[in-house]
């Protein structure tokens, strides 16, 4: 099959105007029918040629709806109307994969998509986001594999063809210059195909970091490729809102911005996060570093029962190492999601050990094969992991996902550990009714520690300038699942319809 390759030289318009570069209607408004994902209307000139742009605008369409090129006519609406019909077997297709902001590294499901009308804007905070419900009306749909590979089928051909890529409340609107007929339009610069650096190129979650002494969350965005820029105080306007955390010995939190960043403004403490859940609702996301002991008495009952509220809600969680707190002291039924018990640490800091991905179900399997494509893992399989802790030991399968689990060598006579367990909110409800997730992991992320021993910590300064380790990568993955529409984990991810 032929293939239209789109160059890294070729200029494209980030965000769109509906009204102005496109006409999406092309029957009358009188006209309620369509026909399915764009199949059976042509809509445009012979296979193998180009659609042109019509005097008014309208990419070659009769108003009426019909064919231009003598294919059968029919009501269609919009981008529908520019689906050509093939021969032999042929098909108008575009592929690519999608990248991470930073252009680096290929991300598994995401939605990529044809729009047939002006795409909704996104509303911040906690929401009810089922799989299906946010993508309303494509033309055409795929989701990326475990290469960051996708191909959509039965694409409008033409000129300015608009393009969504998206992963929950992550979203970035392209045009494609010229989608050619019959053919593959190939996307090949990964510098068109990632996700938004900053909120000019796009969409990004809201999302609220609360720092740690033995964890450093709020590195993770930025070495994933967001603008500096984003991060700010909860007072500031940057997408990413960054909080402090009490020190436990060294001074090793973050407590301020670097003197370049924000004007070295001090950080919120994160009680002021999680104080009340009006005030955690305001984020799509919620990431909570390991503070290095678990500080109960700044997360009171109140507390607790905000951050299951929000998570019940639609929020997102995601919880690192001591964090586990907010479960396994929860209010109930949070206790239930497994077995939770701190117990020796299987490894020190700088000891690695092989952990086993559950490949059970097809995210599990495909998080295994993903971690083999971008560099994690040698073995599908298995994921070496430094430092790894001893939290939790069993999850409740009525509830919970187990994704990593490793032995524990100091605790021979029960030696599992759970690294990375997920379950979907508010727990007891059937699964077609569940709004958010929540993630634990064992999986430490690191940051410049000795910048963080000699003198305070300024953000951005403490995180390193090094690529992401093996077990980062893992936890990226984790960030974009937790970021991703809530779905049973039992079944693949699927485009909408």
């Amino acid at each position: 099959m032929q293939r239209h390759n789109i160059s890294a030289s070729l200029q494209w318009t980030a965000v769109f105007s509906l009204a102005a570069s496109l006409a999406w209607a092309c029957s009358p408004a009188s006209s309620d029918s369509k026909i399915g994902s764009g199949e059976g209307n042509a809509g445009s000139s012979a296979a193998g040629g180009s659609s042109g742009v019509g005097a008014a605008g309208s990419l070659g369409l009769d108003i009426a709806g019909s064919s231009p090129s003598g294919g059968p006519s029919g009501p269609c609406k919009g981008l529908e109307c520019q689906v050509p019909t093939c021969s032999g077997g042929a098909d108008t297709t575009i592929s690519g994969k999608v990248y991470d902001p930073a252009g680096k590294m290929p991300l598994y499901n995401v939605v990529v998509y044809v729009p047939n009308g002006p795409v909704p804007a996104f509303t911040d905070g906690a929401s009810c986001d089922r799989c299906g419900a946010s993508i309303t009306n494509p033309v055409t749909a795929a989701v990326t594999d475990e290469t960051g590979s996708f191909k959509l089928s039965k694409v409008p051909a033409g000129s300015s063809i608009p393009l969504v890529i998206q992963v929950g409340k992550w979203r970035r609107q392209l045009v494609v210059p010229s989608v050619a007929e019959c053919v593959d339009t190939a996307l090949t610069d990964p510098q068109l195909t990632r996700l938004p650096r900053n909120k000019a190129e796009g969409d990004i979650p809201r999302i609220a970091i609360a720092a740690g002494g033995a964890d450093a969350m709020e590195c993770l965005p930025r070495r994933l490729g967001i603008d500096d820029a984003e991060h700010t105080t909860s007072a500031g306007d940057g997408r990413i809102h960054l909080f402090t955390a009490t020190d436990n010995g060294g001074d090793l939190s973050v407590k301020a911005f670097d003197a370049s960043l924000n004007g070295g403004a001090a950080l919120p403490h994160s009680q002021e996060l999680w104080r009340d859940l009006a005030t955690l609702k305001k984020y799509d996301i919620v990431m909570l570093s390991c503070e290095g002991t678990a500080f109960m008495n700044e997360k009171p009952m109140p507390s607790r029962q905000a951050m299951y509220d929000y998570a019940s809600q639609g929020g997102r969680v995601f919880a690192s190492h001591w964090s586990h707190v907010w479960f396994s002291a929860g209010p109930d039924p949070l206790p239930t999601t497994g077995q939770w018990m701190s117990r020796n640490n299987p490894a020190d800091a700088a000891t690695a050990l092989p952990a086993t991905i559950n490949q059970t179900f097809p995210k599990g399997e495909a998080m295994a094969k993903w971690l083999v494509n971008v560099g994690a893992s040698t073995t599908q399989g298995t994921l070496n992991v430094v430092g790894p802790r001893d939290d939790i030991q069993m999850v409740n399968p009525m509830s919970s996902r187990e994704w990593i689990t490793l032995d524990n060598p100091n605790y021979p006579q029960a030696p599992k550990v759970v690294e990375y367990m997920s379950f979907n909110t508010p727990l007891g409800v059937p699964e077609g009714e569940a709004c958010g997730r929540t993630i634990f992991t064992g999986l430490h992320v690191s940051s410049n520690v000795e910048d963080r021993v000699v003198q305070p910590p300024g953000f951005p300064r403490e995180c390193e300038a090094t690529e992401l380790s093996a077990q980062e990568k893992a936890v990226a993955f984790m960030l974009f699942d937790l970021s991703a529409c809530i779905q049973n984990d039992s079944e693949p991810p699927k485009p909408p319809k």
